[in-house]
C-alpha cells in the first residue's frame, strides 16, 4: 500500500480528513477490488488497536452512544452522496468493528478471573508451539510468551519478552495482538517477527506475509506509528521515541528458526547478543571499543566453536573461553574476568 493511500485511510478512521483528501480515496478505492479490501482490513486493524487500549467509562452509556449515531446516521454529507456508496459499507464494517469491541470490552476480554499460560526459555533454548487458534510460535532464546488458555473475546491478546516469530491464523473478526512494554503489534492473519528483549530498549517488528499495524502507547494515548507490508521492518527505541522504518528480507530476519544468523552490516555488541540468547553463553569485550566492529556475515547451522572461528576470521579479533564465559580482545591477545 502506497504510504499516501494509508495516511488518508489514517485520516479518515479519525475524522480529520479534508474533502480533497476523501475524494483521492475514494477514486483510489474504486480503482481495485484490492484496495477496498486494504481499506477494509486497515480499518478492522486500527479499530482493535483502539479498543485494546481504550479502557472503558460506562458500557450502556457507550452503547446508547452508538444507537444514536446509527438512528441519527452521524455521517459528513459527502459519504451520503449517491456517489460515495462504496463508503456505507465501510461504515458499517466500522459499526460492526465498535460493537465487536465493546462487547470485547465489556463481556469477554481477558479479566482477572481469566487463566494464561507462559512459556519461558533460558538462553540456549527454542520453542516451536502452537496457541488456542491453532498460530504457530517459534520462541527464542531468554524469551517469554505469555497468552491466555482459550482466546475469548474480540481479540487475541499475547505479551512478549525477547524474540518470536508467528504464523497468524486468520480470523477477520478476531485481530491478534503482541504487546511488549508500550509497543503493541495488531494484525488478522500474517506471519511476522518481533525481536523486544526488555534490558535491549528496542522492539523491532519485520513482516513476512501480510499486513500489521505498530501502534504505540505514548502519554496515555495510543498512536499509529507504522503500517507494514512484507519485507519492511520498523525498529523502535523505547527509551527515546526514535524509530527507523526500511526495506529488508524477511527471510533472512527470521533464519534464526533454522538456527542460522545472518548480519548486514551489523555491531559486533548486536552480533553477541544474539549469540548469547542462542547459545546461551556470556560475551564480554576486553575492550569497549571493539563492540562497535561492524560485519556482515552469515552463520549457517554452526556449532559455538565454528561459529566464532568464524567471527574472529572475519573481524581480525581473537576470542578467549571460559566453560560459558567468552572473551572477546585484540589479536594475539586472551581475555579473562576476575571475579569479586
Amino acid at each position: 500500500m502506497e504510504d499516501n493511500s494509508y495516511k488518508l485511510i489514517i485520516e479518515y478512521f479519525e475524522k480529520t480528513i479534508s474533502d480533497d483528501g476523501l475524494t483521492e480515496l475514494q477514486e483510489w478505492i474504486e480503482t481495485s477490488p484490492d484496495h477496498l479490501a486494504q481499506f477494509s482490513e486497515t480499518i478492522q486493524i486500527l479499530e482493535a488497536s483502539k479498543s485494546y487500549f481504550k479502557q472503558p467509562v460506562n458500557p450502556e452509556e457507550a452503547w446508547a452512544k452508538i444507537q444514536a449515531h446509527i438512528l441519527r446516521e452521524e455521517m459528513p454529507a459527502a459519504v451520503k452522496a449517491p456517489k460515495r456508496r462504496w463508503l456505507s459499507y465501510t461504515a458499517a464494517c466500522l459499526i460492526c468493528c465498535i460493537l465487536g469491541s465493546v462487547v470485547y470490552r465489556y463481556g469477554f476480554g481477558p479479566g482477572a478471573g481469566e487463566a494464561y499460560q507462559l512459556v519461558s526459555n533460558l538462553n540456549g533454548k527454542q520453542a516451536r508451539f502452537m496457541l488456542p487458534d491453532s498460530s504457530i510460535v517459534y520462541l527464542g532464546g531468554g524469551s517469554q510468551l505469555k497468552y491466555p488458555k482459550k482466546f475469548n473475546g474480540k481479540t487475541r491478546a499475547v505479551d512478549l519478552d525477547g524474540e518470536a516469530f508467528f504464523d497468524v491464523a486468520h480470523h477477520a473478526e478476531q485481530p491478534f495482538t503482541v504487546t511488549t512494554g508500550d509497543i503493541t503489534t495488531v494484525v488478522l492473519g500474517t506471519s511476522f517477527n518481533v525481536k523486544a528483549y526488555v534490558d535491549e530498549h528496542k522492539v523491532a517488528v519485520t513482516v513476512k506475509t501480510g499486513k500489521v499495524g505498530v501502534m504505540a502507547k505514548t502519554k496515555g494515548h495510543n498512536e499509529v506509528v507504522r503500517y507494514l507490508l512484507p519485507d519492511e521492518q520498523i525498529s523502535i527505541n523505547t527509551q527515546n521515541g526514535l524509530y527507523t522504518f526500511s526495506k529488508t528480507d524477511a527471510e533472512e530476519v527470521v533464519s534464526w528458526i533454522n538456527h542460522d544468523f545472518i548480519f548486514h552490516n551489523t555491531s559486533l555488541k548486536d552480533i553477541a547478543r544474539s549469540l548469547e540468547h542462542h547459545y546461551g553463553i556470556e560475551i564480554d569485550f576486553t575492550d569497549p571499543e571493539l563492540s562497535k566492529v561492524r560485519l556482515t556475515a552469515k552463520f549457517r547451522n554452526l556449532s559455538l566453536q565454528e561459529t566464532m572461528d568464524n567471527l574472529a576470521l572475519l573481524s581480525g579479533l581473537a576470542y578467549t573461553q571460559n566453560g560459558k564465559h567468552l572473551f572477546i580482545s585484540n589479536n594475539n591477545q586472551k581475555g579473562g574476568k576476575i571475579m569479586k
